[in-house]
């Protein structure tokens, strides 16, 4: 078997399961030996924020000299980047160098998915339920983790919860609960209350649990109270301490287009980091707490694993003359969250925005979240397609897009343009008339074509790694 007919093996599965409980996962695990048992992990749900939290999480615990399996969910461009296992400060120099860092290697995966397939086949025999792709994913992670000696694992959900392939676990070190949004309302439900209901099904007894503060993720004030009920009703049944972090416990300090400074109003401590949206420091507050009280790191390694913290495609920065930014946000929260964080970013300037997006995603919302009455000129707009079956056709997003700039479209270019480099082209183009700043936004699933083509069109000014991006969408 090859790397090929290894990730083969994945793509053949089924991709939902249908039943209503973990037991299709378990049964194929404990056939592996169960090998999720004795690893001490942080396990972290919801809808926005997953990644940078476990991002967090994981430099702090390098710093402060662990080896850490990393697990990032739900699927990447480049498999083995999902599965990674990063060890001590020295490792996560080289990590945030190069981002290949610490991946499983092909032979491994080859391996591993040989006797995962193996098990997950007889498993289906005897039970009459198939395992899913993200089981047997998850399967291989334990099991690298369990050989790699891993000291703690950081595990990220898939896009949900209660029925997720990691809810095997019995007792986190803490659960976290990224910022709760709507997306996969088809699998997780219409309602606030049901998605935060299936997001808190990974809560267990006694598990401390440290949650984004639900007035801050804006949501309306009805959907951020239901959230925050159901998670405390949750965490009063499974006896779990429960901790609301939000903006009302950090202090911004300072805030530019080269990171954000603030301070912990909890005790005092400043720190700083270069994610840029305004919620980062949220999300860095979250994982501090969790890594502390659970007496894995003193004050420094969670200073410097802060200040360390890389997340790609989260407001990251491409290019700074021009001033290039490329974001994942995929949902309507995502949107409303980039536009404050343009708010600032924008430092006066108009914005050329490079969009794509999915077909099957509440589309029409997302634009109005992001153009609709901003607090920055929109100099253009260039709509383009994500490369993916589901992607939403260049020129039906750009009548969207005219739709929501109807009182300015005559001022606002917007142009279509299936092609991905094109569209960079067009954009830089457009920029440099209106001395704008460009940002690529609509799903992830755009990062490695943008990246690319800023590097093949501004080779003086692009990162020196084009890294292989995450596609956080399923």
């Amino acid at each position: 078997m090859g790397i090929d007919e290894a990730l083969n093996t994945i793509n053949k599965a089924e991709v939902f399961g249908v039943a209503e409980s973990c037991d299709r996962a378990l049964h194929l695990y404990r056939r592996l030996g169960e090998p999720w048992r004795g690893l001490k992990s942080f396990h972290v749900a919801c809808t926005n924020g997953k990644g940078s939290i476990s991002s967090y999480l994981t430099h702090i615990l390098c710093q402060a000299g662990y080896k850490v399996g990393w697990y990032t969910s739900p699927y990447l461009i480049h498999f083995n980047e999902r599965i990674r296992v990063l060890d001590g400060p020295d490792d996560l120099a080289r990590f945030d160098a190069d981002l290949t860092t610490g991946e499983i290697p092909d032979e491994d995966v080859v391996r591993l998915m040989g006797m995962v397939g193996r098990e997950a086949e007889k498993a289906g025999a005897e039970t009459g339920q198939h395992a899913t792709q993200f089981d047997m994913i998850t399967a291989v992670a334990f099991l690298w983790f369990r050989e790699q000696g891993c000291d703690y694992a950081v595990l990220e959900t898939g896009l949900g919860g209660r029925l997720d392939s990691t809810n095997v676990l019995e007792k986190p070190l803490a659960v976290m609960m990224a910022a709760p949004g709507y997306d996969h309302m088809n699998r997780l439900g219409h309602t606030m209350e049901e998605i935060v209901r299936e997001k808190a099904g990974i809560i267990k007894q006694g598990v401390p649990v440290y949650a984004y503060e639900p007035a801050d993720a804006l949501l309306s004030p009805l959907d951020a109270a239901a959230a925050r009920r159901v998670l405390e009703e949750r965490c009063r049944a499974m006896q779990a301490p429960l901790v609301f972090v939000g903006y009302g416990d950090v202090e911004i300090l300072e805030y530019g287009r080269e990171g954000q400074r603030f301070r912990s109003c909890g005790t005092g401590h400043l720190y700083s980091t270069k994610l840029l949206g305004p919620y980062q420091p949220i999300y860095a507050m979250q994982s501090a707490l969790a890594v502390s009280r659970a007496g894995l790191a003193d004050s420094e390694a969670i200073r410097r694993g802060i200040e360390a913290a890389v997340w790609p495609a989260r407001l990251e920065v491409l290019s700074r003359s021009p001033f290039i930014l490329l974001d994942g946000a995929h949902n309507l929260q995502g949107m409303l969250g980039l536009k404050e964080a343009l708010a600032r970013l924008s430092r006066g300037d108009a914005v050329v925005f490079i969009l794509g997006m999915f077909a099957d995603k509440d589309y029409s919302e997302m634009l109005r979240a992001l153009l609709g009455d901003p607090p920055f000129r929109v100099a253009g707009v260039i709509a383009t397609e994500p490369p993916s079956e589901r992607k939403l056709d260049a020129e039906t997003l750009a009548g969207a897009a005219a739709g929501v700039l109807v009182h300015n479209r005559e001022e606002t270019p917007i142009q279509a343009e299936p092609d991905i480099k094109r569209a960079v082209e067009k954009a830089l183009k457009m920029a440099g008339r209106e001395g704008a700043l460009v940002c690529a936004c609509g799903s992830l699933y755009l990062a490695a074509g943008i990246k690319s083509a800023v590097r093949d069109l501004l080779p003086h000014e692009a990162p020196d790694q084009i890294h292989t991006m995450r596609k956080d969408e399923s």
